[in-house]
């Protein structure tokens, strides 16, 4: 499948975050009421990388149960990429990417409907998700981070670090039968 630009996925958006520095630091908002999402946000789940190289994903949750997430990037930095697996999208199984870090300030908005990962360019590197449903062991799925007929572009490095979950993924025809 191929990649495509951020602007060809509907519902998913970059926005920036406002930092305001002082003498002793910064200061930044993270969510407020006039990110027009639609629904509530449910959860705030922080997520700790230590390792550079690391490859997370591509998780989602099905039917009912599926989440929109608001990632920022508190600290560090990563390359987030994005499935979209909603069966009437244009973009039915194309993937996105975009670098986000604590430097470019950007927050990237996923609906529902998309798997999710990233791979982190910097050592503890801190992830801050906003969710509008909370988790569901049960609904979740992963999609194989390196399956081919999705064909991610994933950055090539040595020592890569992958979870045995995300190893373990479900190739692309078992993820369309959850949908």
């Amino acid at each position: 499948m191929p990649q495509r630009r951020l602007n060809e996925f509907s519902g998913v958006s970059i926005m920036k975050r406002d930092t305001f520095p002082s003498e002793l630091g910064s200061f930044s908002v993270l969510f407020d009421q006039s990110i027009n999402f639609g629904e509530d946000f449910y959860q705030d789940s922080i997520s700790i990388i230590k390792h550079p190289n690391t490859i997370k994903g591509m998780h989602f949750q099905s039917g009912h149960f599926a989440q929109a997430k608001l990632v920022t990037i508190l600290q560090g930095g990563i390359i987030d990429f994005f499935v979209d697996l909603r069966k009437d999208s244009s973009t039915f199984l194309d993937y996105g990417s975009v670098e986000l870090n604590s430097k470019n300030n950007d927050m990237l908005l996923i609906p529902k409907g998309f798997a999710h990962g990233y791979f982190s360019a910097h050592e503890n590197t801190i992830i801050s998700y906003k969710l509008d449903a909370p988790y569901s062991p049960d609904h979740e799925y992963t999609l194989l981070w390196s399956d081919p007929g999705i064909g991610i572009k994933w950055p090539t490095t040595k020592n890569t670090h992958i979870s045995s979950k995300d190893r373990a993924g479900l190739n692309l025809p078992e993820i369309e039968k959850k949908l």
